[in-house]
C-alpha cells in the first residue's frame, strides 16, 4: 500500500527519532520555510503524514519542511480522536 504523503528520505530517521503515541501514530508539529508552524499532524510508522487535524488535504508541500518536532502536548495529546484520514493510494 503507498500513502500520499511519504516524507522525504531526508526527515525519515528524525522521524523515527519521536515518541509514538498509538499503534505506529506519532502526532507532530511542522516547521515551514517560510516560519508557519503546522501543529496536529499525525504520522505513520515514521515514513507517511496521513493526516492533519482541520484539514481535508496536507497544508503545505514537502518540500516546505525545515523541521519536525514534539512538543509535550504531542507527545502526550489531550484529544486523541478527531483525525480525518487522508485517502491511501492503492
Amino acid at each position: 500500500m503507498k500513502f500520499k504523503y511519504r516524507l522525504p528520505d531526508e526527515w525519515l530517521s528524525k522521524a523515527a527519532e519521536l515518541e509514538e503515541y498509538a499503534n505506529g501514530a506519532m502526532q507532530v508539529s511542522i516547521r515551514l520555510k517560510d516560519g508557519r508552524v503546522v501543529r496536529n499532524v499525525l504520522i505513520s510508522n515514521s515514513t507517511n503524514i496521513i493526516a492533519t487535524r482541520g484539514h481535508k488535504e496536507l497544508p503545505f508541500s514537502m518540500e516546505e519542511i525545515v523541521d519536525i518536532f514534539q512538543t509535550d502536548e504531542d507527545r502526550n495529546p489531550s484529544n486523541r480522536g478527531d483525525w480525518e484520514f487522508w485517502d491511501k493510494w492503492e
